[in-house]
């Protein structure tokens, strides 16, 4: 079915018009990795298109014209590189990916262009490219993650973890069975991991560093699959469309895009 909220879906003269209507483009990023015996290993780039979709359809309602870009579904996951099904980029070879599609956008006369991130190895490398996206493109992008503005209202939704989301876990399960239940294999009614490496001193807590995911561990689950319900995901959902429109949504946000 077309999607008239997708770039892909539309034409060439459909584009050439609402590029003169200053369209917002949103760019979903996400990735292609495990996710944990349960879940597809497309599940952040299928739930960030979802939720990109509905904002911008949330967007044109509210009188200002937004179209969802291509999703970039190859991300940086290189911390997930000892489960099989994970494809990765290098977060330099992302950074130029990144940068190039909105060199792409501007090239074409799009002026309001926002980046929303689905998958948290993505964070660092997509504000990194902002340094180097704003300079060449002389006016800003910008970068945001999917649970902006509600995390405290997304932490009350699930029920077993801080969080409202981490990986692979109660509230990512959830958030695929609102988009498509058949996504997810019914072994998660039996799964948990791992939120951080057991037995960490409180001094080694203070400190980062990059690590891959089997320090923490074993099973590729961040959180607790077994608590997930598809009533958790759409209010997950509902969340994250309401604060992103409203972000999206404000004059202000645009005011040096010109």
């Amino acid at each position: 079915m077309r999607k008239t909220v997708r770039w892909d879906n539309l034409t060439r003269p459909e584009i050439e018009q609402l590029i003169k209507e200053d369209v917002i483009v949103i760019i979903p990023t996400g990735s292609t990795e495990q996710h944990g015996p349960h879940l597809a290993v497309g599940s952040d780039a299928l739930i960030i298109t979802e939720i990109a979709e509905r904002v911008a359809a949330k967007v044109n309602e509210r009188g200002k014209k937004c179209v969802v870009g291509p999703t970039l579904s190859i991300g940086n996951s290189i911390h997930h590189m000892s489960f099989a099904g994970t494809i990765t980029l290098q977060p330099a070879t992302y950074i130029q990916v990144l940068t190039e599609y909105c060199q792409c956008l501007k090239t074409h006369g799009v002026r309001r262009i926002i980046i929303i991130n689905g998958h948290g190895g993505n964070t660092n490398p997509n504000n990194l490219a902002l340094i180097t996206i704003n300079e060449k493109l002389g006016f800003p992008v910008f970068h945001v993650g999917f649970w902006a503005g509600g995390e405290e209202e997304m932490a009350a939704v699930v029920e077993t973890q801080s969080a409202g989301t981490i990986h692979a876990c109660e509230g990512e399960t959830s958030l695929l069975m609102a988009y498509d239940e058949s996504l997810i294999l019914p072994c998660y009614k039996e799964l948990k991991g791992n939120i951080e490496r057991p037995g960490l001193e409180p001094e080694v807590k203070l400190v980062s560093t990059f690590h891959r995911m089997e320090w923490t561990t074993d099973n590729g689950i961040e959180g607790n699959t077994y608590a997930a319900t598809k009533e958790k995901g759409e209010k997950l959902l509902e969340i994250s469309v309401r604060h992103l429109t409203d972000i999206l949504c404000c004059d202000q946000l645009w005011e040096d895009c010109k």
